[in-house]
């Protein structure tokens, strides 16, 4: 960002400079706990609105071979705000919510993963939009994606980070955790090839290999009728 570098190194080391720190760090390391699936309700009285949260955990990081396929799959299923094999379900094509996103994810450093989807709607459309949430992910994991699908995924994926990188919170943030995950952005660079060259029988294995319903935690939460409960 704009700043004056000589000033803010200056007040630093005014504040900090003679810190001694008394304890030697450790990390701690978060490896993925297997947690059993289960699906709960939560009675949010007087609330319009109510929130259907999903997802589970598995163990991989970021730099395991299947990742690439997983993030372009997850955000065939739940990424952008309107295209999505979620959205196109579940907001535009049958009106349920408000708003639908979901996505895959991985740590740096810890064999730590998982998908997770969230959803906003009106309490009385529960039943419908778990139908619908359930059958677009089963769809997906059996039947995988179209070629003109991914396409259009990895063009969408690849401005968007352009467009992260534009900002100086994000950049200044990647650059802050890449220091602690020795990283540089040839990282991004690579990840980015990786995601260009990807096949659909990549992503469609990655896919059927890692999306499963069956492993879901599904939390709802919201006013709901007695008859949905």
């Amino acid at each position: 960002g704009d700043f004056d570098e000589a000033e803010a190194t200056a007040v630093l080391r005014e504040k900090f400079g003679d810190w001694k720190n008394s304890g030697k760090y450790e990390r701690i390391s978060h490896d993925y706990q297997q947690v059993a699936a289960r699906n709960e309700l939560i009675q949010t009285p007087d609330k319009a609105n109510a929130v259907y949260v999903a997802g589970y955990g598995f163990e991989m990081r970021d730099d395991d071979p299947d990742y690439p396929a997983l993030t372009i799959s997850g955000y065939m299923l739940g990424g952008g705000f309107l295209n999505s094999r979620l959205a196109t379900r579940i907001r535009q094509k049958e009106g349920l919510s408000y708003g639908v996103g979901g996505s895959f994810r991985a740590d740096a450093m810890d064999k730590d993963a998982g998908f997770s989807a969230c959803m906003i709607y009106n309490p009385d459309n529960l039943a419908k939009l778990e139908v619908a949430f359930r059958e677009e992910i089963e769809r997906a994991q059996k039947d995988g994606f179209s070629a003109q699908e991914l396409e259009a995924a990895k063009t969408g994926w690849l401005r968007s980070q352009k467009v992260a990188r534009s900002s100086d919170a994000g950049l200044a943030g990647s650059l802050n955790s890449y220091l602690f995950y020795k990283r540089d952005f040839n990282w991004n660079a690579k990840r980015e090839e990786k995601i260009r060259n990807l096949t659909l029988e990549q992503v469609n294995a990655a896919t059927k290999k890692h999306l499963d319903y069956s492993k879901m935690i599904l939390v709802k939460a919201g006013s709901f009728k007695p008859t949905l409960q």
